[in-house]
């Protein structure tokens, strides 16, 4: 009682009531023990020395559960190490016994079977305990109700992350998924149980053993594997009539914002996304670590992600601009949101177009690095604004050179688009200018910045981009429409594309042009396609009309420019081009002065013409 009475001074009720339950299973492991040894009818001799030492033998057992932490745990959570942490503490104890029966030649201390069956009886006592614990926290009522009517699902991935989303569909049954059956690549796992769960046949007889176990959805576990197998195991699923699901990508679930649970269907970035990019990390970290950073039109689709990964770098600064009032808001709640990031970043509602404030906020803050991503993009609506396109890609990206040179900027990355090469549209021809301004900045007698240009082409999922279209589209019942049957686009995932601008800016010794490698172009068409049989639907319920090419729009894509040759970088992603010359501008002042007068005409063809004459190979659309 006077134990008791000092441990609660130090210790929480909670604690103190689970030293007690240990002290109870150590007295009652060890008195059980004596019977055994004596098939319940021990002698007064050694029933006297089990009276005699068993307070410091459960002081003992206690003494070391505390320093395996096994005290002041969670109980709900147990795993492996737990267990392993529990079993080193028993026996630690087990073997102190057993060196006291030699050192006392047997007088006076537990004989050695009591000790070896005491050290059994109380790990598995301990262990039940933990075990009960842990299935409490996790199956609920609810649970147990929600189980009879789940779902059966079978999991494409019979790995570590299939494992794992294994043992949490069947801890948390109100998520109302049965797993019934494995599939996997790997023959060596076929025939074998995982948490009880038979790993059934390989990814090629998905349908098969879906109808075996009477299986109605596939979940799609291996998020390491190459988009091309994630495919391939998508359309088998929907061959079978089943629906598809897949687990967040693996950067997601390493990196905490996700979890194994957090299911998703396979969209169409699964299906038309590349292989994780292997980006040079130690190099970026050395560009940007304690550097002072920014990145403009950092509300769109480039310039958040750019935000993002920027910041896990640990630059001393990120400055952040964007003329929209609700990208820049939802940038702050969206990525700028944890308490670490909003120190480190801020965000200002600022139009790149306004040299003085420009200027103002270059040389307050003196940025060491800027990605230049605030552009005009659409290609439709600036055909019709000419004017507008100049404005944002061109002259605001001319004026910020300038003053980022002024302030001696280290690196300047300007974001363009692979439709600045051989351009048809506006929007094509005034990023081209745009990267003609920056080559001739770097030309600029004293200057120090490295300027150079990233080209790439459609960013999956951004705004006003084919795929979030074809799904509002497909959501209103259709048609999907398509200009040309024959047109074709390179995509990149956002990621991929950010990363590699990252990576490009470490490798810039200015005047560059890097072109990130796109992989093969898609059909449009059939990106239609697939998105109508990802909705679940066919082209019986949801019809494709083709409408025909629009003003300033290409057939296809092109990824050089004729007056460039090609250079070989330290990154597969990566190739860099460099300019002989041709078609350079010679004053931007005076190309700045001969488009003004063009734009103060307001003449849209006139703003065409003007173009053309400064880069001959744009071809404008005067209709």
């Amino acid at each position: 009682i006077m134990a008791v009475s000092v441990l609660a001074r130090y210790l929480n009720l909670r604690t103190l009531l689970l030293v007690m339950f240990y002290a109870l299973v150590a007295c009652a492991s060890y008195w059980f023990a004596y019977e055994l040894r004596f098939d319940f009818d021990v002698p007064t001799q050694y029933a006297l020395i089990r009276l005699s030492t068993l307070w410091w033998v459960v002081t003992l057992k206690l003494m070391l559960l505390a320093a395996a932490g096994q005290i002041d745990c969670i109980l709900s959570y147990f795993r492996l190490p737990d267990a392993l942490r529990l079993f080193a503490s028993l026996a630690f104890a087990a073997v102190v016994m057993v060196l006291m029966w030699y050192v006392y030649h047997g007088e006076g201390v537990p004989p050695r079977s009591v000790i070896l069956s005491d050290f059994q009886i109380s790990f598995l006592a301990i262990v039940s305990f933990r075990v009960l614990m842990r299935v409490k926290s996790t199956h609920g009522v609810a649970d147990f109700l929600a189980s009879r009517d789940a779902e059966n699902v079978l999991i494409v991935g019979a790995g570590e992350v299939g494992a794992s989303l294994c043992s949490e569909l069947m801890s948390k049954g109100r998520l109302g998924m049965r797993v019934v059956a494995f599939v996997d690549d790997d023959e060596r796992k076929i025939g074998r149980y995982i948490h009880g769960v038979f790993v059934a046949d390989t990814v090629e007889h998905l349908s098969q053993v879906a109808k075996r176990y009477l299986a109605t959805k596939v979940v799609i576990a291996f998020p390491s594997a190459s988009v091309r197998r994630v495919r391939q195991a998508a359309e088998l699923a929907r061959g079978a009539g089943l629906e598809v699901d897949i687990v967040p990508a693996l950067t997601d679930l390493v990196s905490g914002r996700a979890e194994i649970a957090e299911l998703r269907p396979v969209q169409m970035e699964d299906l038309l996304g590349r292989d994780p990019v292997d980006l040079n990390s130690a190099e970026i970290r050395t560009m940007l670590e304690g550097k002072r950073v920014l990145v403009t039109g950092a509300g769109g689709s480039i310039g958040r992600e750019l935000v993002a990964q920027v910041l896990d770098y640990s630059p001393a600064q990120l400055l952040c601009v964007d003329r929209s009032e609700i990208a820049v808001f939802d940038l702050q709640q969206q990525v700028l949101r944890d308490d670490d990031r909003a120190a480190v970043a801020e965000a200002q509602v600022l139009d790149v177009y306004d040299q003085s404030a420009m200027a103002q906020l270059l040389e307050a803050h003196r940025p060491q690095v800027v990605f230049h991503a605030a552009a005009h993009k659409h290609v439709n609506l600036m055909e019709m604004q000419p004017a507008e396109a100049l404005k944002n890609n061109f002259i605001a990206t001319e004026q910020l050179a300038r003053i980022a040179s002024h302030v001696q900027v280290e690196r300047f990355i300007l974001i363009s688009t692979d439709k600045a090469i051989n351009p048809t549209s506006v929007m094509g021809a005034s990023k081209r200018l745009a990267e003609l301004a920056i080559q001739a900045q770097q030309r600029v007698d004293g200057n120090v910045t490295r300027f150079m240009s990233v080209r790439f082409g459609n960013v999956m999922g951004s705004s006003g981009s084919v795929i979030p279209i074809f799904r509002r589209q497909i959501a209103h019942g259709g048609p999907v429409t398509v200009t040309d049957p024959e047109v074709t686009r390179f995509f990149m995932t956002v990621q991929e594309a950010a990363g590699l601008v990252l990576q490009s800016a470490t490798q810039g010794e200015g005047g560059e042009i890097f072109v990130l490698d796109m992989g093969e172009s898609v059909k449009i068409v059939d990106v239609a396609r697939q998105m109508i049989a990802l909705s679940g639907l066919t082209e019986d319920d949801i019809s494709i009309e083709f409408i025909g090419l629009r003003p300033g729009e290409k057939l296809y894509e092109e990824v050089q420019h004729l007056s460039e040759e090609l250079q070989s970088t330290s990154h597969p992603r990566i190739m860099r081009f460099v300019g002989n010359g041709h078609g350079a501008i010679a004053s931007v002042e005076q190309v700045r002065a001969y488009l003004q007068s063009a734009i103060d005409t307001g003449e849209v063809v006139a703003i065409k013409q003007a173009i053309q004459e400064l880069v001959p190979e744009y071809q404008p659309y005067v209709g």
